[in-house]
């Protein structure tokens, strides 16, 4: 009977974890098809000044991704989750009073730094909830959650901007964030005691065996990115990719996850989660630094060319030989 209880309160915080990472990616893909077009307008600024943005998003994940580690560690996990997410959403919510090129950099690093910890915990916190024999499942539904929470987002924030504006786009996103705290905060974490993580270090951050892969899953993730500014001109085609990654995330999860050793799950979660987001902000920023419709096209058939070749050629027999589950 007990433990009937403890499962059911398992599976029950598990779902609220996926809730919390489906409004987490929401509140944050909401804005992304329109930041290009608004800051340039609001900051009289070109497209490619604010594509940017995207590279200084995508490096504040990476800066900050050595320090998880010590931090879930050193803290609370869901505490490292929740103040992450709360930092994030008033830097969100400070692209609409922005007055300056130097401040929405700014605003890009603190939210890519704080989307990256949180991202980053969120991982950890489904992973230590979910028993051992339901982890693989469990990656996979919590990463399918990311992806549905990107399509809904971009959806959504396209649409509330056509019919009421930037701003309304700012707030909504901003209560799906505050929505996706609520969630986390009823997830109950079990204590685990310090065991003396040193600050700086690739564990939950990087596996290095996963390298061939991560490059492999940039190139696919590039593709959806390269056309999603097109979304605010009416261009749909970069739904359909995103569709498409959707559905790479399953085979691409379970391949970075055995690839790992024992107790490097979450490193190999975390590594394809940043490997993708890397590539959707690095297609994002070369679009926003193109700004052609037929160049971008180009761009983006390319780069799904390339990753086709480097999955048949290179990532897969990599995987083949390297896989350790």
């Amino acid at each position: 009977m007990r433990q009937n209880s403890t499962n059911k309160l398992m599976t029950l915080n598990f779902w609220r974890m996926c809730t919390a990472n489906l409004l987490l990616f929401a509140s944050v893909y909401m804005l992304f098809p329109l930041l290009p077009f608004v800051m340039r307008q609001q900051l009289g600024i070109s497209i490619g000044q604010v594509g940017s943005m995207f590279l200084a998003f995508a490096a504040a994940m990476f800066v900050v991704g050595p320090f998880h580690a010590h931090l879930v560690d050193e803290y609370k996990r869901k505490h490292v989750l929740l103040y992450s997410l709360l930092v994030m959403l008033a830097a969100t919510l400070g692209y609409a009073f922005v007055d300056s090129y130097a401040h929405l950099l700014l605003l890009a690093v603190v939210q890519g730094a704080c989307f990256g910890l949180a991202a980053t915990a969120g991982i950890t916190v489904a992973i230590d909830i979910t028993t051992s024999a339901r982890r693989s499942a469990g990656n996979i539904v919590y990463a399918w959650a990311a992806r549905l929470g990107m399509l809904v987002g971009v959806v959504l924030g396209v649409w509330l901007y056509k019919v009421y504006g930037f701003r309304t786009v700012i707030y909504l996103s901003v209560a799906a964030g505050l929505f996706s705290i609520f969630f986390a905060s009823r997830v109950y974490v079990a204590f685990r005691a310090p065991i003396g993580v040193p600050w700086c270090n690739a564990d939950r951050f990087l596996l290095s065996r996963a390298w061939l892969p991560a490059i492999n899953m940039v190139l696919i993730a590039f593709v959806p990115g390269v056309l999603l500014p097109l979304m605010f001109v009416g261009d749909y085609w970069s739904l359909l990719a995103l569709g498409v990654l959707a559905f790479v995330t399953v085979p691409f999860t379970r391949m970075f996850v055995k690839l790992s050793y024992h107790c490097q799950r979450g490193t190999a979660n975390t590594t394809c989660h940043l490997s993708m987001e890397t590539g959707i902000l690095i297609g994002m920023a070369v679009a926003c630094h193109l700004m052609d419709k037929a160049q971008i096209y180009h761009a983006g058939s390319v780069a799904a060319l390339l990753s086709l070749f480097c999955f048949v050629l290179l990532a897969y027999p990599y995987y083949k030989k390297k896989r350790v589950r």
